[in-house]
């Protein structure tokens, strides 16, 4: 073992004493171990009869002279074991040899982390975790502390330790500002060690986030210490390996031969184009070329972020080119590595949209679009490149920041063992490609999903979740607690809450609060283009069409509940209007950037899934007509070049401004004067509760003249109560084609009544009239 000559500060000197004192013993320890073969030569195997283990068997081979609870176990070593010949590798062996294939999944160990040992005495048996308002069930050992102080730590990441570089987090700015504010442990860093539904972690510091943690494993190759540390093996650190790749064709094969619901899922379609992979018979070159019209087969498709242009994309002028080959050096990072994956799962077709819609052709990209819903769910299963921020990152490339590191465990009084310390990533950490609008339906639509996040690879399909390595079962959560939930720290278990395979979690609810749950979550997503508001969606739209009682589309609303749609509604002073080019009528929540509460049964909301027979909701508007022109003919859920609808409903004029403690939300009638509100600030009416969808479009500290229009009336709380839009007048000549009084949506309104005062639209001026909403 090579050791890393430590240089140290003196103001650590004490510390800096022990870990050399430690580390001469290590080394010592070394230098009388037997000299065998090793298949890491980094890896410290065991040699026989030195690894401590709790032994329960009464036949101790020798050792007589220790306590029982104290004896070790015998095990032989890695010589004295004979394989059969052309023997298929276990798991654990196929982990061991792609680590010694690839330096950055080598455990690691220097004379640093040779000092460290964990203390996990002491356990606390079966007691309630932190609280038992989460009711949590495990156990800690209480803080004890590390060879070295802060200051210490840091010499010993730059001078080479793994452990300690990832600990202290230098790399990450988020971590300096926070100790700077809190101030740093003062002395030699505190640990501890907690276990949790069969998850064992090292929480460094008495803070929470004030260093990073580590995952607690056995050593692969070796027997478990302690049933705290599991069976399982650590996470895969190379996702371009045979033994990713083996689990992959695992899970796949288990999905198509016991899964009834990913099969009932799974329709046959061939795309108009794929780039086929192929591999020549005893070579590791990939080659590929675009096919148009392919046979029926087994196909991959992939969902990862542009992050701009891409080059290699196809044009009209390379389209017969790449029939013939597309070269892999021209292809992005992340396209070279969804071919690699394709390969090496072993399908021979793969879908992407920079390479299988010709990006220069409208019509081509029309036609295409309008079957994304058939694509993603005729795929055999699809890449999402979590990891990758643009096209050129990949998302292959070994988890260097995630090296492993081999430390020692004290186990009892006199019992100590070797255990592997894996980095856990940063909870914090938000995947780009789930923050973008195109690749919200791709992940929804599909019925397998390969995740590749930034230490690990996630599979999820409709009835089953796995991860290469690590703790599988945080997917399978038993806690019953309102409060917590046990996965919320396992970074792989929060992004598989971003995956819902078939959109089973997200639109499984009954039209209309299964599209405006859609809507909802699809609008906190940004697209680079905001005319792909509605294509970006499309084919969802689609596959909701097949699967719940709805038959016409207008811009992002259904014709059944269509004015129960209109009442969307934005975080206040979150959303903006786009001005420069049309994309959606004002009523439509396609036509603002931002987030949208598209539960859109907002009548609802405080009771749940509910109906409005439940709630007692009545419509007081009627919906006479509502028309959208598309711009492709092809694409019925695409892009939109005009649209109104046409209503006779209940209006009132009123005043909203942005002044006061209500600021944005307050308004009043406009034939009410101010001092009718004496007891209100600023002279507004508490009955009115009113929300523009885009507050940078009206002056501040200003009183602006709206109109209320009714929708619909309920009774909550003892007091009648309503909904309805809030409407600007529009310039009749720019709609010169439609006849009648004209308004756009400017916002939503909420009427109410209290103990002093009848219901809002009953107390003053109101009429019935029939207008148009552009």
């Amino acid at each position: 073992m090579q050791l890393v000559v430590p240089d140290h500060d003196s103001s650590d000197s004490d510390s800096i004493r022990k870990v050399g004192i430690r580390a001469v013993k290590a080394r010592k320890r070394d230098q009388d171990r037997d000299e065998q073969p090793r298949p890491w030569h980094h890896f410290r195997l065991p040699r026989p009869s030195v690894r401590p283990e709790f032994y329960d068997s009464d036949n101790s081979d020798s050792e007589d002279d220790l306590p029982k609870r104290h004896r070790i176990a015998h095990r032989t070593t890695a010589t004295e074991t004979k394989e059969p010949q052309n023997s298929i590798p276990t798991s654990v062996e196929q982990h061991l040899l792609e680590g010694g294939r690839h330096p950055p999944a080598v455990p690691h160990s220097c004379s640093y982390c040779a000092a460290i040992t964990v203390d996990v005495r002491r356990q606390l048996a079966k007691v309630t975790y932190r609280g038992d308002a989460w009711g949590r069930k495990g156990w800690t050992t209480g803080y004890r502390k590390l060879p070295l102080t802060v200051a210490g730590a840091k010499v010993a990441g730059r001078n080479g330790c793994a452990f300690y570089a990832y600990l202290v987090a230098e790399d990450d700015p988020a971590y300096s500002v926070r100790n700077e504010i809190w101030g740093s442990t003062v002395g030699r860093i505190p640990y501890e060690v907690r276990m949790q539904d069969s998850r064992c972690g090292l929480a460094l510091g008495r803070r929470k986030g004030e260093f990073r943690e580590f995952s607690l494993y056995s050593v692969p190759g070796q027997k478990t210490l302690h049933e705290f540390l599991g069976n399982q093996l650590p996470p895969n650190l190379v996702p371009n390996s045979q033994l990713s790749f083996i689990n992959i064709r695992g899970w796949l094969s288990e999905c198509r031969q016991k899964h009834s619901l990913c099969n009932s899922f799974q329709r046959a379609y061939m795309p108009k184009r794929l780039i086929e992979v192929t591999r020549a018979p005893g070579s590791d070159t990939i080659h590929s070329r675009l096919v148009t019209k392919p046979p029926l087969a087994p196909y991959a498709a992939l969902s990862y972020c542009w992050g701009g242009d891409q080059k290699s994309k196809t044009v009209k002028s390379v389209l017969a080119a790449y029939e013939k080959e597309i070269a892999m050096s021209t292809l992005p990072q992340t396209l070279q590595d969804a071919l690699a994956v394709t390969d090496g799962v072993g399908l021979r077709y793969l879908w992407v949209d920079a390479m299988a819609i010709v990006q220069d052709d409208d019509d081509d990209k029309d036609e295409q679009i309008s079957q994304m819903h058939r694509i993603y769910l005729g795929a055999s299963f699809t890449i999402v490149a979590a990891k990758a921020v643009t096209s050129l990152d990949g998302f292959l490339a070994p988890r260097e920041k995630y090296q492993p590191t081999i430390i020692s465990a004290r186990l009892d009084d006199n019992a100590f063992g070797e255990i592997l310390a894996v980095p856990k990533p940063d909870t914090h950490d938000d995947y780009n490609l789930f923050t973008r609008g195109w690749t919200f339906q791709e992940t929804q639509l599909s019925t397998r999903i390969l995740a590749y996040g930034s230490r690990e690879l996630v599979y999820t399909c409709l009835e089953a979740k796995h991860r290469d390595g690590g703790y599988e079962h945080v997917f399978h959560s038993s806690s019953q607690s309102l409060y917590y939930d046990d996965s919320g720290d396992d970074p792989a278990a929060q992004m598989t809450r971003h995956l819902d395979p078939g959109n089973q979690q997200v639109g499984h609810a009954e039209h209309p609060l299964g599209w405006g749950t859609i809507v909802s979550k699809y609008s906190k997503r940004f697209l680079t283009d905001g005319l792909d508001k509605l294509p970006a969606i499309s084919a969802i739209a689609e596959e909701y069409s097949l699967t719940k009682r709805v038959t016409e589309y207008y811009a992002g609303l259904w014709k059944e509940d269509f004015l129960q749609q209109c009442l969307w509604e934005v975080s206040f002073n979150t959303a903006r209007r786009p001005k420069e080019v049309y994309r959606a009528p004002s009523w439509s929540w396609a036509s603002v950037d931002g987030a949208v509460d598209g539960a859109v049964n907002v009548l609802a909301r405080p009771y749940g899934e509910v109906t409005e027979e439940q709630v007692g909701v009545k419509c007081s508007c009627s919906l006479l007509h509502v028309e959208t022109t598309l711009v492709s003919t092809r694409n019925r859920f695409g892009r939109v070049s005009g649209g109104f609808m046409r209503l006779r409903g209940r209006m009132r004029k009123v005043l909203w401004s942005s002044t006061g403690i209500r600021a944005g939300h307050a308004g009043r009638a406009a034939e009410d004067p101010a001092s009718k509100w004496p007891e209100e600030p600023y002279g507004f009416d508490s009955r009115l509760n009113l929300t523009v969808d885009d507050v940078t479009e009206w002056p501040r500290d200003m009183e602006v003249e709206f109109w209320c229009v009714e929708f619909c009336t309920f009774f909550r709380d003892g007091f009648d109560r309503g909904r309805g839009l809030l409407l600007e007048r529009a310039n009749g000549q720019e709609y010169h084609n439609l006849s009648g009084e004209i308004f756009r949506r400017v916002g939503v309104a909420g009427f109410g009544s209290n103990v002093a005062h009848p219901y809002w639209f009953d107390d003053g001026v109101s009429e019935w009239r029939e207008i148009v909403v552009v």
